[in-house]
């Protein structure tokens, strides 16, 4: 008896079926691991933020940033600059990020679940996008904390465009920011010191790299103040409107870090 094989049409219609199969059980995975990135970077940011508050109780201030354009070779990477803190820290705002190896910590704490560095901006004032300012050290007063110039950092949700960081012009609003730059990395910089470019106009991610110039998409902020987006997520991935933010953001109020410092730190006595 002659048996017969599977001719090119119905081969073709099982690679087909197959096909369909696997990119169905890839599609509904997607958000899974979605959530699984999200979940990793919210316990890296929670082992960032401790070490924040360790180092503000050891020294009564806030680390400058790193520069996260410096590649692994560098003699200042992962190391904050100045090295041993100053008045005024000399990273370019955009370069911003968690100085790892000032904190004592791991690199791959400084990195989210995208592979991207996690921004950092500590309390002071932002000038043109050039230098930061870590203002004068840690005291009782969180409304004075630290002494800045006038531009003050606050955070602003993206959907109601009301600032959510605490209502003070004496001072800063937020002592730090931390920033993840989320799925599509974009602002972000790589371990490699490689700066992923924007593939379309989103304000609102704009501000998490230049807050000096921030426009929230919608509307004008103050030039008094140093402003970030936080909130969301809005749009769906990959992105297409301009309004699209997928940005993971952290901060905490001056007065918050002088509490969490306690009794005998950060000025209090």
């Amino acid at each position: 008896m002659s048996q017969r094989g599977f001719t090119l049409i119905e081969m073709a219609m099982v690679f087909v079926l197959v096909g369909l199969m696997v990119g169905g059980g890839l599609f509904a995975l997607a958000p899974v691991i979605d959530k699984a990135r999200t979940n990793q970077t919210n316990t890296t940011l929670d082992q960032v933020e401790n070490a924040l508050e360790l180092f503000a109780i050891r020294y009564s201030r806030l680390p400058c940033p790193a520069d996260g354009s410096l590649a692994s070779n560098s003699q200042n990477y992962g190391i904050e600059q100045p090295a041993g803190g100053a008045t005024t820290c000399t990273i370019t705002g955009a370069n911003a990020v968690i100085p790892w190896r000032t904190l004592g910590i791991d690199e791959s704490y400084s990195i989210d679940a995208w592979a991207t560095r996690l921004s950092y901006w500590p309390s002071g004032s932002i000038t043109g996008s050039t230098t930061l300012t870590t203002g004068t050290p840690l005291t009782h007063s969180g409304s004075t904390f630290p002494t800045s110039s006038g531009t003050f950092m606050t955070v602003v949700d993206v959907v109601s465009l009301q600032s959510i960081t605490p209502n003070t012009t004496t001072g800063d609003q937020a002592a730090y920011v931390l920033v993840s730059h989320g799925k599509s990395r974009w602002y972000g910089w790589s371990k490699n010191g490689v700066l992923q470019p924007a593939l379309r106009i989103t304000p609102d991610k704009a501000c998490n790299s230049t807050p000096d110039n921030c426009t929230l998409g919608r509307a004008l902020v103050p030039p008094s103040q140093a402003s970030f987006a936080s909130g969301g997520p809005v749009g769906p991935y990959p992105p297409s409107a301009s309004t699209y933010f997928d940005d993971i953001v952290r901060w905490r109020s001056p007065a918050m870090i002088i509490q969490l410092c306690g009794s005998g730190s950060c000025g209090n006595s």
